[in-house]
Formats: C-alpha cells, sequence, structure tokens
C-alpha cells in the first residue's frame, strides 16, 4: 500500500488494478445478497481465484424481498463433504 489509507474520500471504483500483492475493499454493507467478485483473467476465474460476499443472508430469507431456499441447495454441502476425496 503506498501511503495511509483514505477513509475521508476513498477512490470508488468498481475496477481495481492490484500492483502488489493485495487490494483493500471497503464496500457499505446495506444491500443483502450475494457478491460475487472476481479477476477477468480466465485462467484465475477457472482456479477459483474469486470470492463471494454473502451481505445478510439471514434478510434475504425472510422480509418483503425474501428468497425461497429450497432443502435440496441446503442439503449440498453435507452431500459433497460426503463424497470421496478424489471428487471433491
Amino acid at each position: 500500500m503506498q501511503g495511509p489509507p483514505n477513509y475521508v474520500n476513498p477512490p470508488r471504483r468498481d475496477v481495481v488494478g492490484v500492483s502488489g500483492s493485495t487490494v483493500i475493499i471497503r464496500f457499505r454493507a446495506d444491500n443483502p445478497g450475494p457478491w460475487f467478485l472476481h479477476c477477468h483473467i480466465d485462467w484465475h476465474l477457472e482456479a477459483g481465484l474469486a470470492v463471494v460476499f454473502a451481505e445478510a443472508p439471514s434478510a434475504q430469507r425472510s422480509g418483503p424481498q425474501s428468497q425461497i431456499i429450497k432443502q435440496e441447495w441446503l442439503d449440498l454441502c453435507p452431500i459433497y463433504k460426503a463424497l470421496p476425496a478424489d471428487q471433491q
């Protein structure tokens, strides 16, 4: 990082170039839902170099804009964990 973080008037962007090995991401957590952050280099994405921020997951399950999560979806993690290591 070059100099101290600017919390008063930080840059507002949807794309960030990383000149070193890290970048600091700050965002306002006021919009429930999954937010996907990724690199635009295809093989990075294929290698799993992406992250999903799950903002307020409980708010997605209740309220006027709730999303119905089926039991099949909730069962995926135990099913995956039960697979042999070579299939995970």
